[in-house]
């Protein structure tokens, strides 16, 4: 394998893929990255076997083949060649990658490919198009409540669940859920899957043009993307998801519609007191404001926000990471509180979108 490219562009390739390079395994190939070249296309692939990253850009080819160099280390040292004009990337005889550089030249160890998995990227049993703007919000508005328990994996995903033209994306740790609702394109037919937290996350760090639609391809076990030449494939999770629509009250006693800034700030100030009694924020809802408070041994905070009121006053609490949690990816100037008891969830909503509904349990307390 003989190749020469642009020094940005194997650099940018690298840091898309080396995410995918597995930490901790026993087999070394995991660890690397493999660079393919045939025709003027080199390929870079990584994976860990959970999801599979594969970037593809130009090159000058001279002799095609692949070979697989150590990820990190090579993402590391390629980072400091982004401004080369060309890099020459050359397997001598005895197996080391050869890269060559303004006149200098440097080895790393490398392995034969032949062993390397197989990426399968022929997937297209049930497909939907999306803006890429709305899959990153979808994913942005959940993946945070879902569960970092090992001991229910299941709950480590979000459901994405196709209805006709409707995607719904759900997440939830047995604390609290979000549910956020975005329109699709070209949908194949329904469909559900549980894609982990973690491979969506690294979808929305692959995502660079808002305004642009990516085709999103599901089957039995996989998603695949295909963006801007870079695909990606994650494994599905197995399993049946909690049905979330039983959790969600039907009626509520208690609504209340609030500021988002001045309450996002109030709750900010509170739970730097609260970090010290276990992040416990409480609200106590009046007529026309809610009181924030917090307390603690060290001392404590108390603030009012005007609310507009319908029902009843209460008194509830909260864990104030996941009220700030949140608020932080709700776009709306207000938001709505629905209430029932002291004890029972609450669903917080943004004002002006009904697509998004977040639910969070209170915090037993002594009165």
């Amino acid at each position: 394998m003989k190749t020469i490219v642009k020094g940005i562009d194997l650099s940018n390739a690298v840091n898309k893929v080396v995410k995918a390079v597995s930490q901790k395994t026993p087999n070394s190939l995991l660890e690397g990255i493999k660079l393919s070249c045939k025709g003027d296309e080199l390929t870079l692939t990584a994976t860990d076997m959970e999801i599979a990253i594969e970037k593809t850009i130009s090159c000058e080819t001279f002799m095609e083949g692949s070979v697989v160099v150590p990820g990190r280390l090579f993402a590391e040292f390629v980072k400091k060649l982004e401004d080369e004009d060309e890099i020459e990337l050359n397997v001598t005889e005895d197996g080391r990658m050869k890269i060559v550089y303004s006149g200098s030249e440097t080895y790393l160890q490398a392995q034969s490919a032949e062993q390397y998995p197989i990426i399968k990227k022929d997937i297209n049993l049930n497909s939907f198009v999306i803006k890429q703007k709305a899959f990153k919000d979808v994913i942005n508005k959940t993946s945070f409540a879902c569960s970092q328990d090992d001991s229910r994996p299941i709950l480590k995903g979000c459901l994405l669940e196709l209805e006709g033209e409707t995607l719904t994306c759900v997440a939830l740790d047995g604390f609290r859920l979000a549910v956020c609702k975005k329109t699709v394109r070209e949908s194949t037919g329904n469909v559900k899957a549980i894609v982990p937290a973690r491979a969506l996350v690294e979808i929305t760090r692959l995502i660079e043009h808002d305004e642009e639609y990516v085709t999103v391809i599901i089957q039995d076990n996989s998603l695949l993307i295909d963006i801007d030449n870079t695909v990606f494939v994650t494994r599905l999770l197995e399993g049946e998801y909690i049905d979330y629509k039983r959790i969600v009250p039907s009626s509520y006693v208690t609504v209340f519609k609030v500021n988002k800034a001045s309450l996002f700030s109030s709750i900010e100030r509170a739970s730097v007191m609260a970090k010290v009694m276990k992040n416990i924020v409480k609200l106590d809802v009046h007529e026309n404001y809610v009181d924030v408070s917090s307390d603690s041994e060290m001392g404590n905070v108390k603030e009012q926000v005007l609310i507009n009121l319908e029902g009843k006053d209460v008194s509830i609490a909260f864990n104030s990471r996941y009220l700030i949690d949140c608020l932080r990816v709700i776009d709306d100037e207000f938001v709505n509180f629905n209430l029932n008891t002291s004890i029972a969830p609450c669903v917080i909503k943004p004002n002006s979108d009904e697509d998004y509904l977040y639910l969070i349990l209170p915090v037993r307390i002594s009165q």
